[in-house]
Parts: structure tokens; C-alpha cells; sequence
């Protein structure tokens, strides 16, 4: 779809047509070159991949698969207290149960919002020392193995599910002369700030 935007008008003078059937602007040697025969230029080749995008590509379908997984194994641990001055220190580090000898390796993280206390999203390498425990323990001191060694204490346990979305390309024409949009694993917000009205469902 061509771009809304109004270009024949100055400074641009795109008086582009594609019922005129135009498919080449030549240049001549010598001869000053228009900014509106540049301007047309972009505009032709624009509507030539647009028609082949369109033959190709009906809207939404997916171009490059952006795999859909689904982890309900997804646990974590809400905290009691922590010895690092930002929750961000854990974050991609790995935890060991200083009693149960639990290792785990942090893969996210949720900052206290007031109510719910600060959480780490959790992956557990190996089970504790006497090869029984599985989990960290509740009231439970853990270790990080981030510079200076900071400590937390364990509140609870939690086991829940996340779902991701990898990255891939879906044909989608938003009405400003945009005919692909990529997923980089999740809804990009800055196009959801430009295009206030698409929905999850236009990507999925």
C-alpha cells in the first residue's frame, strides 16, 4: 500500500501514477537532475516490490517462521532480602543454596513493584549436596557467583509457564507503505506506538 503521505507537494512533487504504467525514469548526461524525478524514483521501485510482496505474501502470513515455545517448567523465588544494591547484579548469574547446595542460573528478573516482593526467574542446574534437594528451601541464604559474591534469602518457591516468541517476519501492510514488520521475540513497542491500533493477533 502506498504511503498516506501526501508527496506532491513541495519541495518532494511526487506526482507518481501507477495507472500511468511508468516503470523507468531516465537520466540524462549534462542535464540537472529533479528532486521530484528522484523522488519517483523511490516511489516506482516501492510500487513494484509492493506488487510482488502482494503476489507473494497474503497479509499476515508468516514469511520467516518466528517459532512459538512454551516453558511450564518456568520457576523462580521471591525474596526476603538481598545483599546487592540492584536486583539487575543476579541477573545472569548463577545461584548456590549455601544448606542445600542447589545451583540454579538466573534467566530474568522482577523488581518489586510494592507489593510483590523481588523475584528471580530461575533455571536449576543440579540438585544439592545430599542429591535429595531440587529446590532452594524457604529462609534458604543464597550465594551469586557475580562480582563480590552477593547474597539473597529465599521468601518462596514459585513454578509457572512463559511463552516466547523467536524472532521471524510476517507480511503486514500497516497503511503507511510498510509491507513486512519483524518480531524480535515479543511485540515491538515502538510499531505498537506507531500503529495504536494493531492487535497481538495481527502478528500471530
Amino acid at each position: 500500500m502506498p504511503s498516506p503521505t501526501d508527496f506532491n507537494l513541495s519541495p518532494y512533487y511526487d506526482d507518481f501514477s501507477e495507472s500511468k504504467k511508468f516503470h523507468r525514469i531516465l537520466f540524462r548526461p549534462s542535464f540537472a537532475v529533479q528532486a521530484r524525478e528522484l523522488t519517483q524514483s523511490q516511489s516506482i521501485l516501492q510500487n513494484q516490490v509492493e506488487s510482488v510482496s502482494d503476489h507473494l505474501f497474503k497479509q499476515g502470513a508468516m514469511v520467516i517462521p518466528g517459532q512459538v515455545s512454551i516453558d511450564t517448567e518456568y520457576t523462580s523465588i521471591k525474596l526476603t532480602s538481598k545483599s546487592a544494591a540492584s536486583l539487575s547484579t543476579y541477573n545472569g548469574t548463577t545461584l548456590t543454596g549455601n544448606t542445600s547446595g542447589v545451583v540454579a542460573k538466573v534467566v530474568g528478573i522482577s523488581v518489586t513493584d510494592g507489593t510483590d516482593p523481588d523475584t528471580l526467574f530461575i533455571k536449576y542446574d543440579k540438585a544439592g549436596t545430599n542429591n535429595t534437594d531440587l529446590v532452594f528451601t524457604a529462609g534458604e541464604t543464597v550465594t551469586s557467583n557475580a562480582t563480590g559474591s552477593p547474597t539473597l534469602v529465599v521468601a518462596t518457591t514459585h513454578t509457572g509457564s512463559a511463552a516466547a516468541i523467536e524472532a521471524g517476519y510476517w507480511a503486514a501492510d500497516w497503511g503507511d507503505g510498510c509491507t513486512t514488520v519483524r518480531c524480535y521475540g515479543g511485540i515491538d513497542q515502538e510499531l505498537m506506538a506507531k500503529h495504536p491500533n494493531m492487535k497481538n493477533e495481527n502478528i500471530l
